[in-house]
């Protein structure tokens, strides 16, 4: 018996996050395999300081759409392994802008073979599904920004009331 797909609709969060970390444990293990230290986890704020080079922690929130929370346990843990520096704004010291350093530069590069098989595996395996997954997603997240699962349960229970 599998109680989260026995439940359906009401397991779908749980799905999600379970496909999610299977997903980040796999491709973890390869990048250990391959002698980076690195996490799938921070690959978003990696790639994005690679495009941006430099940003505050709230900027890499909002772009990456993560809780800033999430974003800083991933700088902290990048910070521990030296992949990305941490210095006080000039401008406002409460801040801290996030660079790569030399080593989060090195291992960026080190990732790109990687993340090209990364890339046409994860293009094999969404085409071997009976939709578009990522069209799906897509669609299911707009409909989310158009009104928060919240909202459409709250509005439900006072309705019902």
């Amino acid at each position: 018996m599998n109680l989260i797909n026995e439940l359906k609709e009401l397991g779908l969060a749980t799905r999600l996050k379970r496909l999610s970390e299977r997903l980040s444990q796999d491709v973890s293990q390869i990048y250990k395999e391959s002698n980076l230290d690195m996490e799938a986890k921070w690959f978003l704020v990696l790639e994005l300081l690679t495009r941006e080079k430099v940003m505050a922690v709230t900027e890499i929130s909002a772009a990456l759409q993560l809780s800033h929370a999430a974003v800083v346990q991933f700088a902290d843990q990048m910070l521990e392994n030296n992949l990305i520096k941490a210095t006080p704004d000039s401008k406002d010291g409460r801040k801290r802008l996030i660079s790569l350093t030399p080593t989060g530069k090195q291992t960026y590069k080190k990732l790109g073979p990687i993340l090209a098989v990364i890339r046409e595996e994860n293009k094999k395996w969404l085409a071997s599904a009976s939709a578009d997954l990522l069209q799906v997603l897509s669609e299911l997240e707009k409909s989310l920004d158009d009104r928060s699962m919240y909202k459409r349960i709250k509005i439900n229970l006072l309705e019902n009331e």
